[in-house]
């Protein structure tokens, strides 16, 4: 029996079925908005989808709320701005809200022992009153320790169930851009959990065995699991998923892509599985997170397209461009690629979608100099790539992009390393 891989397109009420090679085995045209598991049923009863061992999905994105019942602890920075400054009025209403003693310094030496009992204070204060809790440390990235031993009491405190996010689970270097994201990860994670409980059900009541997974925002899959804890990550999923799909329609590894939908145009590119960045930070409801933005342009002119295509073809200039869209008959023509099947891409980009690890962070370098911390940067984002799912033996790297920083004490650079492969297929049985 054919083995496929399913994609599922919340959003637009896309759904597709790819055989090993990528190409669309069954498909299903619903209705936008509709419930990802009823897009999951109405592809296995019209198609032959065959034996599924893989879903990806889109899901709609969540709605900023005020953010209710969510406690956040700060570990050290009491010279830096408080926890939630800066956030619009309507999202600040929080849980308890703390800073104790503890944190590191630049190196990911400790600049103060945490105070665990602080931290049980506080554990105590969030009982009975919040429905998740947020753990941000200065400098958690270079040492996650304070941060996983505050987890720790709460979970001691609170039960393993209550959901606790750590700033360090982002890659992010600023304390405040970590801090915001777990925040908004843990005031959705029981929305999130809901969600994806539903669509895994879904999933294994047709096939048991089936893995589940959800688009991030940069194309690349995000397990069940972590997609329940980090629902930030999935902002831009549709999007992402459109171009990196729509390059696999036209049968191409890289492209600018076109999107015409109701009097305007999205431009992007994506190149050997991944979306060049725009360097902005990402923000959800004005605030701003931990992850950063794609490159892209808007337009609402067909005489501002051209520039926008060679904006988006910057550093690729021989890239081909993909319309897609409603109104991509509009476009101006010439060596264009149009695709028949074009409403498909994002759920085709979330069924063929791969998996992708980071690393962005200040490296401390010392006897080894920067060839060490280079190879130690490159081996984190593999491991993280792995982690995420990714095939060890078919993992893609990126080159290491380096800034010297001229304003610590010692000699260090941030380094930015990414790595990316498609996912390690399941075993035949």
């Amino acid at each position: 029996m054919t083995r496929s891989r399913a994609g599922i397109d919340a959003i637009a009420g896309r759904a597709v079925a790819l055989d090993e090679e990528n190409r669309i085995v069954a498909s299903h045209r619903g209705l936008p908005g509709t419930e990802p598991s009823r897009l999951l049923d109405a592809l296995i009863t019209e198609g032959d989808a065959g034996t599924v061992d893989r879903v990806v999905a889109i899901l709609p994105e969540p709605v900023p709320a005020e953010v209710r019942r969510v406690g956040v602890l700060r570990i050290g920075g009491a010279t830096a701005l408080p926890p939630l400054a800066g956030w619009p009025e309507r999202m600040s209403g929080t849980g308890p809200v703390a800073m104790v003693r503890g944190g590191h310094e630049y190196d990911g030496t400790e600049s103060a022992p945490l105070d665990l009992d602080a931290v049980a204070e506080f554990a105590r204060q969030c009982a009975g009153t919040v429905r998740a809790v947020a753990v941000s440390g200065v400098h958690g990235l270079e040492n996650p320790d304070h941060e996983q031993r505050a987890a720790a009491v709460l979970a001691d405190v609170l039960g393993p169930d209550m959901p606790v996010l750590t700033g360090g689970e982002t890659e992010a270097i600023g304390l405040l851009e970590r801090e915001n994201t777990a925040v908004l990860d843990a005031a959705l994670a029981e929305s999130a959990r809901a969600r994806i409980d539903e669509l895994g059900a879904a999933v294994r009541k047709h096939y048991p065995d089936a893995e589940l997974y959800l688009v991030r925002g940069d194309g690349a899959v995000l397990s069940e699991l972590d997609a329940q804890r980090h629902a930030t990550a999935c902002l831009g999923a549709g999007r992402a998923a459109l171009l990196h799909g729509a390059a696999r329609l036209a049968g191409v590894p890289a492209a600018v892509v076109a999107d015409a939908n109701d009097g305007r145009t999205v431009v992007g590119t994506t190149y050997g599985g991944l979306l060049p960045e725009s360097g902005a930070h990402r923000e959800f409801g004005g605030v701003r997170i931990g992850s950063r933005l794609p490159r892209l342009t808007v337009v609402d002119r067909e005489r501002s397209f051209a520039a926008a295509v060679a904006r988006a073809r910057y550093g690729y200039d021989e890239l081909p461009v993909v319309l897609v869209g409603t109104q991509s008959a509009d476009l101006p023509g010439g060596s264009v690629i149009r695709l028949p099947d074009g409403d498909l891409a994002a759920a085709v980009g979330a069924a063929a979608a791969e998996a992708a690890g980071s690393v962005d962070r200040i490296f401390w370098q010392g006897a080894g100099g920067g060839e060490d911390s280079v190879a130690r940067a490159r081996q984190l984002a593999r491991d993280a790539a792995v982690r995420a799912g990714a095939d060890p033996r078919t993992l893609r790297e990126t080159p290491v992009k380096e800034a010297l920083m001229t304003y610590v004490p010692v000699p260090a650079a941030r380094l930015r390393a990414i790595a990316v492969g498609p996912l390690l297929e399941p075993v035949a049985p």
